[in-house]
């Protein structure tokens, strides 16, 4: 007797990962895993494309894929909501890695009819104007920066991954020795502290940017944010971490995050950031908080 297949809505972004990543290649893989696709690129309108009767919503992408389809669902509330399954094909992967999801492609398909769920959080900063969800992280100073940097390379393809880590690693380690730092005051946990910061990053994650593990014990299901503040007299601290990351060691982090669940802070700066994007904002004053368990995740391991 034939076994049914199970219906899932794989939502893919074409330019990521190899040839073996290829729309065909994948739809083939899950099939042979048990599951019947219905196919939509991420590089369109999907949401208009999407199919209701389906058991998961399978995403195969990197970082920014996995936050633009999460958010996408959230704003569409409860029609689309499903399990999400994530097959990573970024650089980084920072939301897999987080979550310790198989990388193996096949692997990860097999695992999903165990249907081992993490609740995952999504973050908010809000000022007067605007309104801004994250998955992964929220912040100011370097990251925003590096980012902004890298932005203004020559779009060349790295013919390795890893290439473009140790780039960005080795820029990151330039900005650190140089970065202005920012005044700013922020309030958290009952407590004001007024001072001049290399970054502030709250993070719903344990990792950030090219792959740097900056909150190891970060939940992303536990209604915390892992807040990391890094004064402009800790820049020796940063500074040693990160040359050791470009010499290939791999040191602990070495500032300890504090877990928050609201925080506020006001200061002028344009080095903002949400998750992988810059902002553009004449605002000076946000408030960060959570929103808990606004989306299920299908774990691996």
């Amino acid at each position: 007797m034939k076994i049914a297949q199970t219906k899932i809505q794989l939502i893919h972004n074409p330019t990521a990962g190899a040839e073996e990543h290829e729309a065909e290649h994948l739809t083939e893989m899950l099939h042979a895993a048990g599951y019947r696709c219905n196919y939509v690129s991420s590089k369109k309108k999907f949401t208009k494309k999407m199919a209701t009767d389906v058991k998961y919503i399978a995403i195969a992408g990197g970082d920014g894929t996995v936050r633009k389809v999460a958010l996408a669902m959230l704003d569409k509330k409860l029609k689309y909501k499903r399990p999400l399954a994530i097959l990573p094909l970024g650089t980084a992967n920072n939301i897999t890695s987080s979550l310790n999801i198989e990388e193996n492609l096949r692997l990860n398909a097999q695992s999903w009819k165990q249907e081992k769920l993490q609740k995952l959080d999504v973050g908010v900063a809000k000022t007067r104007r605007e309104e801004k969800h994250f998955i992964e992280s929220f912040g100011f100073g370097l990251f925003p920066a590096l980012i902004k940097w890298m932005d203004e390379q020559p779009k060349t393809p790295f013919e390795d991954p890893n290439d473009e880590v140790f780039e960005a690693h080795n820029a990151l380690l330039h900005l650190a020795k140089h970065y202005q730092p920012i005044p700013a005051t922020v309030l958290f946990d009952g407590k004001e502290l007024s001072d001049e910061f290399l970054m502030i990053e709250l993070l719903n994650i344990s990792r950030l940017g090219p792959k740097l593990m900056l909150a190891k014990n970060a939940d992303p299901g536990d209604g915390m944010l892992e807040l990391i503040l890094i004064k402009a007299k800790q820049r020796p601290l940063i500074i040693k971490y990160l040359e050791e990351i470009v010499a290939g060691k791999k040191p602990q982090f070495p500032i300890q995050p504090s877990s928050v669940n609201q925080f506020k802070i006001k200061l002028d700066t344009k080095d903002i950031h949400v998750d992988d994007e810059l902002m553009e904002t004449s605002q000076h004053t946000w408030e960060i908080g959570v929103l808990p368990h606004m989306i299920e995740v299908l774990l691996t391991k």
